[in-house]
């Protein structure tokens, strides 16, 4: 217990020290996209949210996102639904000739998928009939009952999404935290934890070769996602009222991406233990405290 109370609090102080790192990173990022283009836009319109989001992730890092399976997979299975939602909505629109869902599919990337292998392991360890309990699937719609109303709202708005700028400021959110953002960064960690390569397929397609290359190619798509002045046909979809619907909804996911984060209520395995610990040792000042008076009347 000792050595997770230790760990904790390293990391928070580690957190609060490179907040005005993680700025400079945010700005610096957001310089790469083409100037006055959508993807600066996108960037300065989650800036602000964005900050909260840091300090939500290192609070839910002291809650032990990673020292305590139970917290990272309700963290991982809040996101699964929300992605899970955007990506069902972008393949059923791109079926339908969505110009904007083809682009962002054209990426490659699929994300429900590797969320779903990593909540199948994690939710049946030491379970050895892997392959075919599905449990983790009514873990999960038990993390939704049980989350905020803020969060559920959040689903459901992607859930009732009808056109592909809409799904792209989705995207730019729940894609560009794992692509642009600290998904590579997060890896190591989930392994130690989770101590199966089972549980990190989220992270197979934003680490290893390539990663900078990746983000590259993530923000000139981005660029383009609304230069073209007419899309599918319809004289009214123009370049410019797209870009605005785009960096509005963006602005609206990632205050979502934060619901989701506060959603989470799992305390971590070891909490008890260090609020024994923190009590024990209270106790033991204030009984010195008093045998130190009674000493003192005698």
């Amino acid at each position: 217990m000792k050595s997770t109370a230790t760990e904790t609090t390293v990391v928070a102080e580690s957190e609060e020290k490179s907040e005005a790192e993680q700025v400079v990173i945010f700005d610096k990022t957001t310089e790469k996209g083409e100037e006055g283009g959508l993807f600066q836009a996108c960037m300065v319109s989650i800036r602000n949210s964005h900050k909260s989001a840091n300090r939500l992730r290192a609070a839910l890092v002291v809650s032990g996102l990673f020292t305590d399976v139970n917290v990272y997979r309700e963290v991982i299975a809040l996101f699964y639904l929300a992605t899970n939602a955007m990506e069902t909505k972008m393949l059923a629109l791109k079926d339908e000739g969505d110009e904007i869902c083809d682009k962002l599919l054209s990426l490659g990337y699929r994300f429900s998928p590797q969320y779903e292998k990593d909540l199948k392991t994690l939710y049946n360890l030491g379970n050895d009939d892997n392959n075919e309990n599905d449990n983790w699937k009514v873990a999960v719609e038990m993390v939704l009952n049980k989350s905020t109303n803020g969060a559920k709202a959040y689903i459901k708005t992607i859930e009732n999404m009808s056109s592909g700028d809409e799904l792209a400021g989705a995207a730019f959110c729940l894609w560009g935290a794992l692509i642009i953002g600290g998904g590579a960064a997060a890896l190591p960690r989930v392994k130690r934890l989770c101590g199966k390569k089972d549980a990190c397929h989220l992270f197979r397609d934003v680490t290893g070769p390539g990663r900078g290359e990746r983000k590259a190619k993530f923000i000139k798509m981005w660029d383009s996602l609304s230069k073209d002045e007419k899309r599918n046909g319809n004289k009214d979809n123009d370049g410019k009222k797209s870009f605005g619907l785009i960096v509005a909804v963006c602005q609206d996911c990632m205050q979502g991406n934060n619901e989701l984060i506060i959603s989470v209520k799992t305390n971590p395995w070891w909490l008890k233990y260090f609020v024994f610990t923190a009590v024990a040792a209270v106790s033991a000042v204030v009984f010195n405290y008093q045998e130190k008076c009674q000493i003192g009347r005698t």
